[in-house]
């Protein structure tokens, strides 16, 4: 099971940059980019909950969760690109095994996400944010993939670059590999690894090599 933002689309910047023009409308400038800020791998509606903190008086939640799933739209569709090993991995495992996403975003922005990645259209289940499953670090979006594909959580394995994800992905009862460089992802995972190329990652998944 792959997160999608981080692990098979180079998106994270998507996210940052309209969640910069969403808090800028509102004065809120200076965001942490990257894997250091407390938003990296956050659900929107966590961001949206940022976003209120920030300004310190109640907003409308559901209209700004709306503009701020617009903006990371447009930004996707200026242009993404899959992380390095992303689609050639996804090829090497489909039909062997089932396979899913498993996001903290909405549906319509992953989709659009992986096409325009061209991230293979191989996977058996696609589960993002939809009620009435709670956004990571809750296993609920986990579950809910396991249950798709009829696979017991403890023989699964989740693919993953934040610690929210992470620890949703083991609060299910998966095999957690982190991927990446965030900070505290290697306590919170059962095995780490750089990228999606990495060759401790292609032995975990039972291949021989990825040809990249």
């Amino acid at each position: 099971m792959f997160d999608c933002d981080g692990v098979l689309v180079d998106s994270e910047r998507a996210v940052f940059e309209a969640t910069v023009a969403v808090f800028a409308r509102r004065g809120i400038h200076g965001l942490v980019a990257g894997p250091d800020s407390p938003l990296y791998g956050a659900s929107i509606d966590k961001t949206v909950s940022e976003l209120e903190r920030l300004i310190g008086k109640p907003i409308r939640f559901d209209e700004v969760v709306h503009e701020l799933d617009s903006e990371i739209r447009a930004v996707v569709a200026g242009g993404v690109r899959a992380m390095d090993g992303a689609v050639e991995l996804v090829r090497a495992l489909a039909g062997s095994r089932p396979l899913a996403v498993a996001s903290n975003g909405s549906r319509e922005t992953v989709e659009a996400t992986m096409r325009a990645a061209s991230i293979p259209d191989v996977f058996d289940a696609v589960v993002t944010l939809e009620a009435p499953l709670r956004p990571k670090p809750a296993p609920d979006i986990y579950l809910r993939a396991c249950e798709l594909l009829g696979v017991a959580p403890e023989g699964a394995i989740a693919l993953e670059d934040s610690v929210p994800g992470a620890r949703a992905a083991g609060a299910a009862g998966l095999l957690v590999v982190g991927v990446g460089p965030a900070p505290g992802l290697g306590s919170v995972a059962d095995a780490l690894v750089a990228g999606l190329c990495d060759p401790e990652l292609v032995r975990l998944l039972g291949l021989e090599t990825l040809e990249v």
